[in-house]
């Protein structure tokens, strides 16, 4: 009964999503493709996540080592987690790094740190994507994936976009909180950003050990109004302390959450599923709501009712020039950001190489050419090493350009679909979701970093039958003025590479902006352009999107 059942909510979900997929490319709703899209990904998991989200220093981290049994994640008094962690079981221990341009990387699970954490990874400069452990440790919560995000409302932003750019992913989510900072607006804010993608949002209260039972109670006792007073009010509220002494609220857990959870994985997941695609066709439904009451509108009254909601030509043509001039600003600025930079590496770098000149010239004695050689060769591999550490050791500071407008780009969109939002509402009386995910690109790699020819061998010709003898001192200064001018001349083409590297990046970035824009745009002006024809067809679709919400809410009835 069960396989069946598992069957025929796949085969529902399928469905549903065949049907989403072509009413969005029927009407061209492009904000739903990045929702659609989770909800296809999430179809075809087989392991139930178990995501824990919230604030920085709440005991994300803590937490999970104390229930695997083992210090797999790095904890720590400032903000730790930069990057994803997932942890499931496995026969073995392995752990497996997986970056953004689509590498992948086996690791030794002690250096899990260097990934992960803020200090060793700073900004996630190393461009990881998700970090993934097995253990043995995990085989109590077989079918279970823990996930590990990086705290919320920390002073580094990028943490909090990590966590926020993982929900839709979303299965079932903890939402931690400490007992001695007990729920924020913020958090009130991400489990209505969760609800969006899960039914089952727990808040998990931290550091509890801190409270007596009275206080407990009490605390408990004030978060349930809470929850209760923002719509919430079901929502378990699960205490826990890592502390000896507290085994009973790990009891608790495990009997009211996770072995629930375990034993049943499959129903679990598929009523998660069920969520992800019930909002789907909701929203789905929103936009082809906004279509009939504009096809209800008589024809001389849509061009009002497009510039009423999405504003006159100027107005969007302004909208984009905002976008691209938040990309030129940057781009113009990097060469000189990344000059700045580097120039305080210019004197370390000029005494390093002069201090390894003086080691190196004594045995350049044969004669002049063979010393410029010599020269050539050893200039370039250390040049190179230099250059290459240089990328390394500020590779956070190349790509935050990249970072810091991909933000502002994000807003800048945020904003105009927040009015589009409100002007729909005002103009036709129905809601319009138009959220979509921060926007993402590839981050610059650090450049192919190479150093050419030193010497024009043209006027050397005749060099190989000059004795050092003669003119070592001379030659010496003039080695030495060439190395000083090679530090200039590669610090600066250092600059230039990762200023192209970097406007790549940009260049990337400005065409999705304007891409999501002008698809938006698009969206909104085919459903207003719905003529009084076409409004038969638009009840019809909304009449089968109700049959098919009814039909897979109907359908969690069938699983126990």
């Amino acid at each position: 009964m069960e396989r069946a059942t598992e069957s025929s909510t796949e085969e529902l979900a399928e469905g549903a999503l065949r049907t989403a997929t072509e009413l969005c490319q029927r009407y061209r709703i492009t904000a739903l493709q990045d929702f659609l899209e989770s909800c296809r990904s999430f179809a075809q998991e087989k392991s139930l996540n178990i995501a824990i989200f919230g604030r920085f220093k709440a005991g994300k981290s803590s937490f999970l080592n104390h229930l695997i049994g083992r210090p797999l994640l790095p904890v720590g008094v400032i903000p730790v987690t930069s990057a994803v962690t997932e942890i499931e079981y496995g026969r073995v221990d392995s752990a497996e790094a997986r970056f953004l341009d689509g590498r992948s990387e086996s690791i030794p699970l002690e250096r899990i740190g260097d990934y992960i954490s803020e200090s060793q990874n700073p900004s996630n400069s190393k461009s990881v994507a998700l970090v993934r452990v097995q253990s043995p440790s995990m085989g109590r919560y077989r079918g279970i994936r823990f996930v590990d995000t990086p705290g919320l409302e920390s002073a580094f932003e990028h943490n909090t976009e990590t966590s926020l750019e993982w929900l839709p992913r979303v299965g079932l989510a903890l939402v931690a909180v400490g007992a001695d900072a007990p729920l924020s607006q913020a958090d009130l804010e991400l489990i209505r950003n969760l609800r969006r993608y899960t039914p089952n949002v727990s808040l998990l209260l931290t550091k509890a050990d801190i409270l007596s039972e009275g206080e407990r109670d009490e605390v408990t006792e004030f978060l349930r109004r809470q929850l209760e007073h923002h719509g919430d009010g079901s929502m378990q509220i699960l205490p826990y302390s890592i502390r000896p002494g507290f085994e009973s609220l790990r009891t608790a857990l495990d009997e009211r959450l996770l072995s629930g959870v375990h034993a049943e994985n499959e129903g679990q997941r598929a009523a998660v599923l069920r969520h992800k695609i019930v909002s789907l066709l909701e929203e789905s439904a929103g936009y082809l709501n906004v279509a009939l009451k504009a096809a209800a509108a008589a024809d001389s009254d849509r061009e009002r009712l497009r510039r009423t909601i999405l504003g006159d030509k100027a107005a969007l043509d302004d909208t984009r020039l905002a976008l691209r001039l938040i990309v030129r600003h940057a781009a113009g600025m990097a060469r000189s950001q990344f000059e700045d930079l580097l120039r305080n590496d210019e004197g370390p770098v000029r005494q390093r190489l002069l201090a390894g000149l003086d080691r190196e010239f004594p045995s350049w004695t044969r004669n002049l050419g063979v010393a410029i050689t010599r020269l050539e060769d050893w200039l370039g591999a250390v040049l190179t090493g230099e250059m290459t550490a240089l990328s390394k050791k500020h590779g956070a500071e190349f790509v935050e350009p990249v970072e810091r407008v991909g933000r502002q780009l994000s807003q800048g969109l945020q904003d105009f679909r927040n009015r589009v939002s409100e002007r729909t509402l005002e103009a036709l009386g129905v809601p319009l979701k138009t959220t979509q995910p921060e926007l993402r690109t590839e981050e610059p790699r650090s450049p192919d970093v190479r150093v050419g020819k030193i010497f024009d061998h043209n006027w050397e010709l005749v060099s190989f039958l000059v004795p050092m003898g003669i003119v070592r001192g001379a030659v010496r200064k003039h080695f030495e003025r060439t190395v000083e001018n090679a530090v200039v001349v590669n610090l600066s083409r250092l600059a230039s590479q990762w200023e192209t590297a970097v406007n790549r990046s940009l260049l990337d970035l400005e065409k999705d902006s304007v891409r999501r824009l002008d698809g938006l745009i698009a969206s909104i002006e085919r459903l207003i352009a719905s003529g009084g024809e076409e409004a038969s067809r638009i009840r019809e679709d909304l009449a089968g999107l109700d049959s098919l919400r009814k039909l897979i809410r109907g359908s969690s009835a069938l699983i126990i």
